[in-house]
């Protein structure tokens, strides 16, 4: 009896720990978007009517490079994490590289970096 309640308890302990973990193939699908080669050149995409082609905002400039590799973009966590640079102005030139450096390429002389939180790409401070 003692040792069918300790193996129940163990049980129960692995069972709860492997909760929280993603599962190997999202972890991978994850990977293999991020690998996913992408560009980003003018005219850029426009975000609103009466927008210019010639530029393009960070969070915008993101979210047509997550399109791409089928990742979402969270723009409510984005903005209480990053605040107003997420509405900096650039002028990326991204052609046939991996999401991964396409972001590293935007994101750093903002400051900025990312998380991606449940298939959403999240824009935080460095």
């Amino acid at each position: 009896m003692k040792n069918t309640v300790i193996t129940i308890i163990m049980a129960a302990t692995i069972l709860i720990a492997g909760c929280g973990k993603k599962s190997p193939s999202s972890s991978r699908a994850t990977d293999d978007q991020l690998a996913t080669k992408v560009a980003l050149t003018k005219p850029y995409p426009l975000s609103y009517e009466g927008a210019e082609s010639d530029r393009i905002t960070v969070q915008y400039a993101v979210m047509a490079l997550a399109k791409q590799t089928k990742l979402g973009y969270d723009w409510d966590a984005s903005q209480a994490n990053a605040g107003e640079v997420c509405k900096n102005y650039i002028t990326p030139e991204i052609d046939g590289i991996p999401l991964r450096e396409a972001l590293t390429n935007i994101l750093e002389p903002e400051a900025l970096t990312y998380d991606i939180r449940d298939g959403k790409i999240v824009l935080k401070k460095n």
